[in-house]
């Protein structure tokens, strides 16, 4: 529904100039992008545990993952061909299954990297 609210907002907005409309339309997602993710992070990290964490704990952490995962995305974007090149000397045609295991597989140690740091019952302030 956001999608299509934006796309006609932006055309409406931009009628002329159909690059400078798909330009916004690009930006405004990119910019919701990260509190979406960081909103997403935060109630797994706060609800899905089995008990009680305080969301004073949860919010600086969803934060620091939710930019962690964002920055992911850059890196994965600079070292790309490098290792597009490297796994396809390896593994040919299931280059593109192992890249998205491999960043899979990162991503997924980011977030329970994060769950495990919002869970910690020894740590008093949530920054430590």
């Amino acid at each position: 529904m956001l999608t299509a609210l934006n796309s006609r907002w932006v055309a409406g907005v931009a009628a002329s100039h159909n690059s400078v409309g798909t330009w916004i339309n690009l930006l405004i997602f990119k910019l919701a992008a990260l509190p979406v993710s960081i909103l997403a992070l935060f109630l797994v990290y706060w609800l899905l545990p089995n008990r009680k964490i305080e969301p004073k704990r949860v919010a600086p952490v969803a934060i620091l993952v939710g930019l962690a995962l964002e920055a992911l995305k850059y890196v994965n974007l600079l070292i790309s061909p490098m290792l597009t090149e490297k796994l396809k000397n390896e593994y040919e045609i299931f280059r593109f299954s192992v890249t998205i295991l491999l960043w899979a597989f990162v991503a997924s140690l980011i977030v329970l990297a994060g769950a495990h740091w919002t869970a910690r019952k020894d740590r008093e302030d949530p920054l430590s």
